[in-house]
């Protein structure tokens, strides 16, 4: 056992004694659950998503079946955690153009700027804005906005020296060769890998579709430690920056890295160690721990490659920013590790709200607060001699609403 398996046991084995494991992933999961769209808000954005292929379709001139829409980012990969304040939901779609209309298309700059005039129109989408790789649709009034990201198949023509199936413009260099489905599928693979302590518990399979449609809708797993691990540490990133300068804002670890160095390190985990752990908490601790491993640096220049398109390399802002983004990457992990050793250190009961505050924001401390009466009740029936007129039975490990 490492000394990082030490120290989460550490704390592991601190919950246990309080009999507060439990009652810590079912507030967790539960409050991670009302950060997400509700049903209703999921099927307002799935109907404006299908019918956004068909009006660029139409608008291009090409059939229905040559303009390919799939989610991308966080919809894609089930991590997604609401926005602060009055920011809304960001819904990444790509479009893949095929088909003799986009055949020997070389102007990346023409292509995107045809494809932006395609969007206006578009039912209460307001106008297209103009980003570095995409469009943005705001859709006034509701909670969400779509980010979409005109590409074209066979980036092979791209002398990169890679084979993927997507080129997409990029205002530097021209083209840049793209994979989101694959991406996609790596983390969702590596997702649905569990622990030995997950045996014999009840799993719900995360279905990842890589065709045309529908926004993945498949409820995120009560087990599913990886997915609400980054939900949580996403939900700290955000609540850090909150208030800090727009520099520093700017300068923030995107959710591509915190995705993939999550994965890395739960996919180290979950094949090299697999009875070494004992909860979904022991795992979270010890997996945020790991996370700066999975950032190359040579002394002069930082990496963290897409894992299935080596050549990209997702941390190359941080080598022309001199040294800004690494020196925030550190600063934000370090505060992280300590605000979630202090969480799990003190007493789910005697919590104050800043120490929630500083991990879940001003939600959850409104979810803690609420979730109070009932965790008080638990930890009165825990404690021998205290009255016990309305018992309460800790719910074992696997129960329907807990991490594992």
């Amino acid at each position: 056992m490492t000394n990082t398996n030490i120290y989460a046991k550490r704390i592991f084995d601190t919950l246990q004694a309080r009999q507060e494991r439990v009652q810590w992933e079912t507030f967790i999961v539960e409050m991670l659950q009302k950060l997400e769209l509700s049903l209703e808000e999921r099927a307002r954005a799935t109907k404006r998503y299908e019918a956004l292929g068909h009006h660029v379709a139409a608008k291009l001139g090409m059939s229905d079946t040559d303009a390919h829409v799939f989610v991308q980012g966080s919809m894609r990969t089930q991590t997604t955690v609401s926005p602060r304040g009055n920011q809304n939901f960001d819904l990444d779609v790509v479009v893949k153009l095929s088909g003799p209309k986009v055949h020997g298309i070389t102007d990346s700059e023409r292509f995107f700027q045809a494809f932006g005039l395609a969007l206006k129109g578009i039912q209460d989408a307001g106008d297209p804005t103009a980003k570095r790789r995409c469009w943005r649709l705001n859709y006034p009034g509701e909670p969400f906005y779509f980010d979409v990201t005109p590409a074209l198949p066979d980036s092979r023509t791209l002398n990169v020296g890679v084979a993927t199936d997507l080129r997409v413009r990029d205002p530097d260099t021209r083209w840049t060769p793209s994979n989101p489905e694959e991406f996609a599928d790596w983390f969702c693979t590596i997702a649905n890998k569990r622990f030995s302590f997950h045996r014999g518990l009840r799993e719900m399979v995360i279905r990842a579709e890589t065709q045309v449609a529908p926004i993945p809708d498949a409820p995120v797993g009560i087990d599913d430690i990886l997915r609400r691990g980054i939900q949580l540490i996403k939900l700290h990133r955000d609540n850090y920056y909150w208030n800090l300068s727009d520099e520093r804002k700017d300068a923030k670890p995107i959710s591509v890295i915190l995705v993939t160095l999550a994965g890395h390190a739960y996919d180290r985990m979950v094949t090299l160690e697999q009875t070494a752990y004992s909860s979904p908490i022991e795992v979270l601790l010890e997996l945020v721990d790991r996370m700066p491993a999975g950032i190359g640096y040579d002394g002069r220049s930082y990496r963290v490659s897409n894992p299935v398109l080596t050549s990209e390399n997702f941390a190359d802002r941080w080598n022309s920013d001199g040294g800004l983004r690494a020196r925030e990457f550190n600063t934000w992990h370090k505060q992280l590790a300590t605000d979630l050793e202090a969480l799990f250190n003190e007493e789910f009961s005697k919590k104050s709200e800043n120490r929630i505050r500083s991990v879940f924001g001003q939600y959850g401390v409104d979810a803690w607060k609420a979730s109070m009466p009932n965790a008080l009740q638990g930890l009165l029936a825990a404690v021998p001699g205290q009255p016990r007129t309305n018992p309460t039975t800790v719910r074992p490990q696997g129960s329907k609403n807990t991490l594992a």
